[in-house]
């Protein structure tokens, strides 16, 4: 189910509280840092595609941008990086019966302004707190892909009391390597550069991903095929035109990060770790060497699959799930 619409609000015409299905992203307009929203209720600039509603809400840490979905208890979901919440779109729909869904843009993705330090596991850990703290969510189900999924893991291991399952899409461990330290180490000069310098690479990125040679190389690293819906696959580039680069390095050290590894340790929650069989980034055998660290583990692969299950293969992203949320 598409939650884009065809009405954009353009200059001085204001702000369209509710439109058809169809409309496009751009029509949510951004929360004022001085608006007063009551905890628990957020800052309601939405429109209503489908049953999808797009919304703001100002957290501890932030002003959040999200999406929600379904009535019953509460899913938060994750996305990776350069992603957005549109990751979830044709996911979460099929998961409305069953759980309200909440999916955040991570900050300095989609939506939501990035925030003044680096983002790490931690960080973005405590943002999705914050959101669920804003939202009034004591407990809930959570969901992740990628470097969302390292997020997700890392808020079951610190939090225990607050998450009920967890599943993990694309998410993997392995042995550090000597690239993966040094970029580890040199993480500090690299966060203050890539700071100074995001205005001009997010201009440089939006040149790049415009250019049809870069969505193939990237289809061609990502996807083991074509995506379910090519319209989703382009909002997927767009969202990594504008994305904070700074989430980068988190990703590429989260998979051999020692303390990574010991938090998977510590999750007591029942976890499913969901893997693409054609992945060339996080590999089968990292997804089997993640799930053996988590004591109450289980592993599934979805054959043709990628790096992008929610792109390429939606509906078994949503029986997978289900699956997952109906387990007692």
């Amino acid at each position: 189910m598409a939650d884009e619409t065809n009405n954009p609000i353009r200059r001085g015409r204001g702000l369209r509280i509710t439109a058809p299905p169809g409309a496009p992203d751009e029509a949510v307009a951004p929360a004022p840092d001085n608006a007063t929203i009551a905890r628990g209720q957020g800052l309601r600039l939405s429109i209503a595609a489908g049953d999808i509603r797009t919304t703001t809400i100002k957290t501890a840490n932030g002003l959040v941008h999200y999406r929600r979905i379904g009535e019953g208890p509460p899913l938060i979901a994750v996305h990776g990086v350069g992603a957005s919440s549109r990751l979830w779109r044709d996911v979460l729909p099929g998961l409305a019966d069953l759980r309200a869904c909440y999916a955040l843009d991570l900050p300095g993705c989609g939506a939501s302004p990035a925030r003044g330090a680096a983002p790490t596991l931690a960080t973005l850990a405590d943002e999705v707190i914050a959101f669920a703290d804003a939202l009034g969510l004591r407990r809930f189900d959570l969901i992740g892909h990628a470097l969302g999924a390292g997020v997700a893991a890392v808020v079951a291991a610190t939090r225990p009391a607050r998450v009920n399952r967890l599943i993990l899409f694309n998410f993997g461990a392995r042995a550090a390597t000597p690239d993966g330290l040094a970029l580890a180490l040199s993480r500090a000069p690299l966060d203050v550069f890539l700071g100074l310098a995001r205005p001009f690479l997010n201009s440089w990125a939006g040149w790049a991903l415009n250019a049809p040679v870069a969505g193939q190389l990237m289809a061609a690293w990502l996807l083991a095929g074509p995506p379910a819906d090519p319209a989703l696959w382009d909002a997927y580039l767009a969202d990594h035109a504008r994305a904070d680069a700074r989430m980068y390095i988190t990703m590429q050290t989260m998979a051999t990060d020692p303390l990574l590894k010991r938090h998977l340790a510590h999750i007591v929650t029942p976890t499913w770790v969901i893997g693409g069989q054609e992945d060339r980034i996080i590999r089968p055998a990292d997804v089997r060497a993640a799930a053996a660290l988590i004591a109450r583990a289980t592993v599934e692969l979805i054959p043709g699959c990628g790096h992008l299950p929610p792109v390429e293969h939606p509906t078994s992203c949503r029986q997978l799930a289900r699956a997952a949320l109906e387990t007692a």
